[in-house]
């Protein structure tokens, strides 16, 4: 048994040809990705087009988790289920965790996991050491998937579960996605993993009605996936949920368009469609190789069927820069341009590079500040910037130097003592908290430009509604009809940026009245749901907003002297 920072950690790596069967370490008989030689194999893919080209798996970010993966002798899905996007994303020293083991007890004929029959096999300990190792990792977003298990009597509902409360015990301020089985449509077991405190709940629908077999295990259906879907947001409509779909495999465009039909029936949030690639010759072949133009054009059919987001491109998997699918850019995939940029810029490019844009969820307050402090700390040259959306839970927040007698009347909620200058405000459920970690020294960039770019950003926004906002001199935020809208507070370490903006969307007020909002007594505050937009979402104006904050980022950029 190896161990990773005192992390026990037990899987095999094993030198089996594709298609055999081997007895793996726990006794069980497997067969090497998933599926058996059919008779005369069909000859592999012949040359695959020019925009189906991944980042090569080298590098120093890469060569670093390889070796962790190697000397600790870890299971990753992105090597299990042989990624495309295994460098880009080993290279931004990422993986997506795979729970209870390799082996699946299904055959999908489109995925290269192996399968067999674990016979009840369970690491008792991997929820546990699956926390540590996020928090060892200093994730923010984590994507958990795992194997099917329909040898086990709730399908590995419970073992999720636990996974995923370890992780929220040890660091609440990350994101968790899970990524599941269908737990053969037994709903008692969708509700025990969506009742954990996860924020986005997927299960993949893989293909279109008529193909789900031969693409899917005969335990697998097209209905069975959508009715999990359905229920997992019935049961909890503030998780989001979202599925995916690989092209190439023979649909035709009608069917595509049904399946987001059906998809959004169902309340289904996100989506991502990607193209099939055949991993062995033992697997399905490709019957098509859909062009970037042509994922551009289903990614506009689902946005205007009404999916959250739409993340498409050729080399899209479902767990492919999940922490970016409400940026409302697509995750940053330019597919007109064939150019596929790493999730991290590299380090030529860093100084020049926007932004990436991470969607948190709901976080605690004090985690999430003394993270972005430990970014602040350990910035150097290379280190990218970023832009965090998320909301708090009800929490006040006071200024470094702010006057006490500014918190009337507290009551049950907290007031934090925090760095960033100005006097006390409120966060909580409802408002849009907008955190740019931007190393302004690099980009040129003084304090007033990015304040400026916070509240113009608002403004511009809020012009698209029909709301005419405004912003006043010597009174940091954006107003409309005299009323705060939204409120901006920074601080500057090391020639950093961090803490930000405040944007209010559809909240209780009440708590305002609690305080003398930035100092000012008797400060009225509004939000979108009282100006024209009752159903307004943090999730969907935080995703709506983005481009507009990156435009005037860029903008300033774009003056800074050479």
């Amino acid at each position: 048994m190896a161990s990773l920072k005192d992390i026990p950690v037990v899987t095999e790596s094993r030198a089996i040809r594709s298609g055999e069967k081997y007895v793996t370490p726990q006794g069980f008989t497997a067969i090497k990705d998933g599926q058996k030689q059919r008779g005369e194999s069909a000859p592999a893919t012949g040359r695959k087009p020019s925009w189906i080209r991944a980042q090569l798996p080298v590098g120093a970010g890469f060569g670093a988790v390889k070796g962790i993966v190697s000397e600790h002798r870890l299971a990753t899905v992105c090597e299990e289920a042989k990624c495309p996007n295994i460098g880009e994303c080993w290279n931004a020293g990422t993986a997506t965790i795979m729970l209870m083991g390799a082996v699946c007890t299904r055959a999908c004929r489109f995925c290269s996991v192996d399968t067999g029959n674990p016979r009840g096999w369970l690491d008792a300990e991997e929820p546990e050491n699956t926390a540590r190792s996020v928090e060892l990792m200093k994730l923010k977003y984590i994507v958990l998937t795992s194997v099917n298990r329909d040898d086990l009597p709730d399908g590995g509902a419970e073992h999720y579960a636990e996974a995923i409360r370890a992780i929220k015990r040890r660091t609440p301020h990350v994101a968790v996605e899970a990524l599941t089985p269908d737990f053969q449509g037994v709903m008692r077991d969708v509700e025990t993993v969506v009742d954990s405190g996860l924020e986005v709940f997927a299960q993949n629908v893989e293909t279109v009605k008529r193909l789900t077999h031969p693409v899917r295990d005969p335990r697998a259906s097209y209905e069975q996936t959508i009715a999990v879907l359905a229920h997992a947001k019935k049961h909890r409509p503030g998780v989001l949920t979202k599925t995916s779909l690989m092209l190439g495999l023979g649909e035709t465009d009608e069917e595509i368009a049904e399946t987001m039909d059906d998809l959004r029936a169902a309340d289904v949030d996100l989506l991502t469609l990607g193209q099939y690639l055949r991993p062995t010759v033992h697997h399905l072949e490709v019957q098509r190789f859909v062009t970037p133009a042509q994922f551009d054009q289903y990614r506009e059919w689902a946005l205007a069927k009404g999916f959250r987001e739409c993340v498409a491109g050729p080399l899209v998997r479902s767990s492919y820069r999940a922490e970016q699918a409400l940026a409302g850019n697509n995750a940053g995939i330019k597919n007109n341009h064939g150019v596929f940029p790493g999730l991290t810029p590299t380090k030529e490019n860093v100084a020049e590079a926007a932004p990436s844009v991470k969607w948190l969820g709901r976080v605690e307050y004090e985690p999430t500040w003394r993270e972005m402090q430990r970014i602040t700390d350990t910035r150097d040259e290379n280190t990218p910037d970023e832009i965090w959306l998320l909301e708090h839970p009800p929490v006040f927040t006071q200024g470094l130097n702010g006057d006490p007698s500014h918190v009337l009347a507290a009551g049950d909620i907290p007031v934090v003592q925090i760095d960033r200058g100005g006097q006390v405000t409120y966060h909580g459920p409802g408002q849009l908290v907008v955190y740019p970690l931007i190393d302004i020294r690099r980009a040129g960039l003084g304090v007033r430009d990015l304040v400026t770019a916070l509240e113009r950003a608002v403004i511009a926004y809020c012009k698209t509604l029909g709301i005419d906002a405004e912003c006043r001199k010597n009174a940091p935020g954006v107003y409309v009809s005299g009323q705060k809208i939204a409120s901006v507070g920074l601080r500057i370490r090391r020639g950093a940026s961090y803490h930000g903006l405040a944007f209010n969307v559809n909240m209780d007020l009440e708590p305002f009245q609690r305080i003398n909002p930035c100092g000012y007594a008797g400060l009225q505050m509004t939000q979108l749901a009282a100006l024209g937009q009752p159903d307004a979402s943090v999730e969907s104006v935080g995703g709506a907003f983005v481009p507009f904050l990156t435009d005037e980022l860029a903008k300033l950029r774009a003056k800074k002297p050479v």
